[in-house]
């Protein structure tokens, strides 16, 4: 019998193939990146925890005499002098709470009233340093690597979170929460690329399906341990919260660099060494292997054995290590339309994916019951992108999951708002709870979809571009509930017609399914509307 013929791999793809799309290689380094949700959920979620909302009566103080009436309210102290019958308003500016002073950095520093703005500025100010961090580590991680930024991130998101718990006051306070906000998103950039990176296409949104799945665990896991520890003082919280970034130590020894990012920079050596061992660990044996995009002067990868058979590669194509700058984001009208939709639909994700966990009420009146709720309404969005995603195509999903988002959140509004009763109010929360849904699937499945579209030298850099738009709506979010007590009908209308509008530019977007992640930007351009065959 003649012995099988094999060829070389002619692609990235086809080279994560022979060392097996699931293998223990990919699993391994998939679940250490996943571990790594526990540090971003601990430190992006906890203010919600850390700095919960409280009802507060200006404190009765004896200084207005015995011959007036006093009302004491949660701003001000009216007066009525019972001989003049005259009555006076004067601001108070000390207040009784409804819990412990140091339970929250609400009431420990008097954020009420008049200062009620310095309650909200510390999470804008941790988004504002997102958007920073998506600017500048997503370049960096494209020209040097991915892990060393990994593991930087990590290292200063403890180091400025740790110094959180010791804030002597509201200033410090915020300026930490800026650069925990700068370090945390690094985080987030480029453990989105490299699990993206580590898959081949025909595996990609099920690795995304488990990663998502990491991220609603960790949030649920914020909520047992908030929720256990509810009696201690906020700083106490912090450092509780904080200790989740042990888990760094994990990815320091045992996680490698991006091998699709070592091809395609010609890292030769770094590339070969490191296929060697993936190969090694999944028990896969491989002969003369060149690697695409490799300087053909290195020698191919040579291991022990044979395989029994070669699993066919698609047509070779010339490969070219083009070095894109952050310019061609938008240099090309077609790039720019793209980013253009990207951008927006992450902005208003984002808006609406924060404003509900940090409004207390959005889904229950009971603070960590709300932030269960909206947890577990996170859970879905993993199988529900899998399931969408794989069968009709990514546009399908986004289109119809906003417009489930939109819908919900406007009937869940018009519902609290026209409606009384156990029934309306039960009803309201199933509606609110389908827009979460909604939301939530779609939010967490453009951190998917991003690095599907932008080729490699530009994949960290439109991730993080699209990153910082997301942060100016989760910088948005926090100010949403002084909105919603002046207008309580505003926030729903608001997300629920952004969603709709949105799922309408949605219909822009190329179509990432069954295609190998792009190198160039050319690669992008030949795609379609439609899921690619096979």
């Amino acid at each position: 019998m003649a012995d099988v013929k094999k060829e070389p791999p002619r692609t990235i793809d086809s080279v994560l193939e022979l060392l097996g799309s699931l293998g223990r290689y990919q699993l391994f380094q998939a679940v250490l990146l996943c571990i790594g949700n526990l540090t971003v959920c601990f430190h992006l979620l906890n203010y919600a925890f850390i700095a919960q909302p409280v009802k507060q009566l200006c404190a009765v103080t004896p200084l207005y005499g015995n011959d007036t009436n006093t009302d004491y309210g949660k701003c001000d102290v009216s007066v009525r002098n019972t001989t003049t019958n005259v009555t006076t308003t004067h601001a108070c500016s000390v207040w009784t709470y409804n819990m412990e002073r140091d339970h929250s950095i609400e009431p420990e520093w008097d954020l009420v009233c008049g200062n009620v703005f310095f309650a909200r500025l510390p999470q804008s100010l941790f988004i504002v340093g997102q958007g920073i961090g998506a600017a500048t580590v997503s370049g960096m991680s494209d020209k040097f690597g991915r892990k060393p930024f990994l593991i930087l991130s990590h290292v200063l998101t403890a180091g400025a979170g740790l110094a959180l718990a010791f804030s002597p006051n509201i200033g410090a306070f915020s300026a930490l929460r800026l650069v925990n906000g700068i370090f945390q998103q690094g985080i987030v950039v480029c453990t989105y690329t490299m699990i993206m990176e580590a898959f081949p296409r025909n595996k990609r949104i099920e690795i995304s399906t488990f990663y998502t799945l990491s991220w609603s665990a960790s949030t649920l896991l914020l909520t047992g341990v908030a929720y256990l520890l509810r009696h201690m003082d906020w700083r106490t919280l912090q450092l509780c919260f904080v200790s989740v970034s042990i888990s760094v130590f994990l990815q320091i020894f045992f996680m490698a660099e991006s091998l699709r990012w070592l091809i395609t920079n010609n890292k030769a050596k770094r590339a070969i060494a490191l296929f060697k061992k993936a190969a090694k660990m999944n028990h896969v044996d491989v002969t003369d292997v060149q690697i695409p995009g490799i300087d053909k002067k290195e020698k191919p990868v040579e291991l022990s054995t044979t395989k029994s058979k070669y699993v066919e590669a698609p047509p070779e194509k010339h490969t070219e290590h083009v070095q894109y700058s952050c310019l061609d984001l938008v240099r090309t009208k077609f790039m720019l339309k793209i980013c253009a939709v990207v951008w927006f639909s992450w902005l208003v994700d984002s808006l609406t994916y924060f404003s509900l966990y940090l409004t207390s009420s959005s889904l229950h009146d009971d603070q960590y019951l709300n932030f269960f709720l909206n947890s577990l309404a996170g859970v879905p969005s993993g199988p529900l992108f899998w399931f969408v995603g794989r069968r009709w195509g990514r546009r399908a999903f986004f289109m119809s999951f906003h417009v489930l988002a939109g819908l919900s959140l406007i009937l869940a509004t018009m519902v609290r708002t026209f409606a009384v009763g156990d029934a309306a109010s039960t009803i309201a929360t199933v509606l609110a709870f389908t827009g979460k849904i909604g939301n939530s699937a779609c939010f967490n499945a453009m951190f998917v979809y991003a690095p599907e579209i932008y080729p490699t030298n530009l994949r960290s850099a439109g991730i993080g571009s699209g990153s910082t738009a997301a942060r100016v709506g989760g910088m948005l979010a926090p100010f949403i509930s002084i909105l919603a007590d002046i207008v309580p009908w505003a926030p729903g209308i608001i997300f629920g017609v952004a969603c709709l509008v949105t799922a309408g530019l949605n219909y822009f977007f190329p179509e990432a399914e069954g295609r190998e992640l792009p190198q160039t930007i050319e690669d992008v351009k030949a795609w379609g509307k439609a899921p690619a065959k096979g």
